[in-house]
């Protein structure tokens, strides 16, 4: 191990060193290449890269899920062998992944020493287990109802007890992959101190995220991996945003800036009184009221579970509605099934893109096509027109730069990106009259986003009018004119977009504690 990898430029300790780490899988896919890199003890270092850059097969080998195929690892100076997860935990590596892996029905104390019980005279002690919880989330200020149930909590709380269970397992490298993507601005701000009073505390934290404004308020390095490679580990004191994101994709990145809409045109989508039911509670909308134009993109924001759902499938046919009406165009919706929002030029970017976007085990060139029945440019009676389907497909995936191998590639083999990329460049070639684009950008690198941002604000400025639901805060201040936050179901705010309107101004709205409830 080089000296380099083995100590800070200060002369402070390194926690865990890569060595040129590599892995090939059995079919030749070369996800890691000469990984070398270092993570000083005591402080945050980031991760950035592409979706496909590695980062999720370098995190299974820090945690023994997988061996390296080439390559060294050392914990605290010592090269490890034979590492598995068990290994892992006993040296304090800790992880909270994106999607939680707590049990709902359990109480917070069950879920933090799940796996790691207390026992007296052969049964779980459940006294010493609350008391040792109530210690630990007063010793690192993270505090929790402990005999809540889990699922009745916030995604903030539920990330807390996952913090937690990684601590009360004397966790001295904590792993975060992207764990602000369903928290609003205050919960993110709460979060970010609470990790620095982590590192404060000598915990290591190794940052995972696309967002580079996050990576610089709480990260003191970074290291960027592109098409598993390290392209650079460098201190964000001396590195601008430009210089990362040529790391993370191999050249600049031109973020499109949108030219607001002048609310001059009629009104495509008017939505009066909308009710609806719904098995599940955060699902319900109750009395909601907007309209949007023909080239304008209304942006909807609020804490996950906030109505976005049932919005997105009451405007789109997918459930039916208790009260209120919806007109498109002037043609009433209210009670239309989605074939007919077909019909009257309805497009969705579905939030997931492989269950509801597109069909993971068919190729791309079946999805590409999906809903094109009768189409007489591509389909000749019950026969269809393989010749003119390739011919539209490839265009599709030139136009829309969608790495693939070739149009009989399964939907499943491509990447997030690629995949969004795919689906959008299908629903757009309908020439849409009104667009819900549900989460489009979640879980895909910035360059994807970057393509998919330019491609809805053309959509728009074509006389589309566009509904974007989005938890990302950013994308929903660069591309909306307008801006309606949902809480509880029903609208807190509707907020003209401005340089003046910040994540910050959203969050009382997004939280309840300002607008209506």
């Amino acid at each position: 191990m080089s000296n380099s990898c083995q100590k800070e430029e200060k002369g402070g300790d390194v926690i865990v060193a890569f060595n040129n780490i590599g892995k090939v899988y059995p079919n030749g896919t070369a996800a890691l290449r000469d990984v070398s890199f270092a993570i000083p003890q005591g402080s945050i270092h980031a991760i950035c890269g592409e979706n496909g850059a590695g980062k999720s097969t370098l995190m299974k080998i820090l945690f023994g899920i997988e061996p390296a195929s080439s390559g060294t690892m050392s914990i605290d100076g010592n090269p490890v062998s034979d590492w598995s997860p068990e290994k892992a935990n006993q040296h304090g590596i800790g992880m909270v992944h994106q999607h939680f892996s707590l049990v709902p029905t359990l109480t917070v104390t069950e879920n933090i020493i799940l796996g790691n019980e207390p026992v007296k005279n052969g049964l779980i002690d459940k006294a010493k287990a609350k008391k040792d919880v109530i210690e630990l989330m007063q010793h690192y200020d993270l505090i929790v109802e402990p005999d809540a149930i889990t699922s009745s909590l916030s995604v903030a709380a539920q990330q807390k007890v996952e913090i937690l269970k990684a601590l009360s397992r004397k966790t001295r490298l904590l792993i975060l992959d992207e764990p602000t993507a369903v928290l609003s601005p205050p919960e993110i701000d709460e979060l970010m101190r609470r990790l620095k009073n982590l590192r404060d505390e000598g915990i290591t934290i190794l940052f995972i995220s696309h967002k580079l404004n996050e990576v610089r308020e709480l990260c003191e390095n970074v290291t960027v991996l592109r098409s598993g490679q390290v392209t650079g580990t460098e201190k964000l004191a001396s590195i601008p945003d430009s210089a990362i994101m040529e790391m993370v994709m191999g050249h600049a990145v031109e973020i499109p800036e949108r030219t607001h809409y002048s609310g001059e045109s009629n009104a495509v989508l008017e939505v009066t009184g909308l009710t609806t039911k719904a098995v599940d509670a955060s699902d319900k909308i109750e009395d909601i009221n907007f309209h949007i134009s023909a080239g304008e993109i209304v942006g909807i924001a609020g804490v996950d579970g906030s109505g976005q759902r049932g919005l997105v499938a009451a405007l789109s046919g997918m459930r039916s509605v208790e009260d209120g009406k919806i007109l498109l165009n002037g043609q009433d919706m209210t009670r239309k099934q989605i074939s007919d929002w077909r019909k009257h030029g309805l497009a969705y970017l579905p939030a997931d893109r492989f269950a509801q976007g597109g069909a993971p085990n068919l190729s791309l060139a079946e999805n590409a096509i999906a809903g094109t029945d009768g189409e007489k440019s591509i389909q000749s009676g019950p026969f269809l027109k393989l010749g003119a389907i390739r011919k539209r497909v490839s265009k599709m995936i030139k136009e829309y730069s969608v790495r693939a191998s070739g149009i009989g590639e399964r939907l499943d083999s491509l990447s997030g990106g690629n995949a969004q990329k795919l689906i959008a460049a299908r629903e757009l070639a309908t020439s849409p009259k009104f667009l819900i684009a549900d989460q489009p950008t979640r879980g895909i690198d910035v360059s994807a986003a970057a393509f998919l941002h330019r491609r809805i604000d053309e959509t728009a400025r074509n006389g589309c009018a566009v509904l974007l639901v989005s938890a990302d805060l950013d994308e929903l201040l660069r591309l909306s004119d307008r801006i309606i936050v949902l809480f509880s179901g029903k609208i807190a705010a509707e907020i003209v977009n401005s340089p003046d309107v910040t994540p910050a101004m959203l969050g009382p709205y997004m939280l309840g504690t300002k607008g209506s409830a």
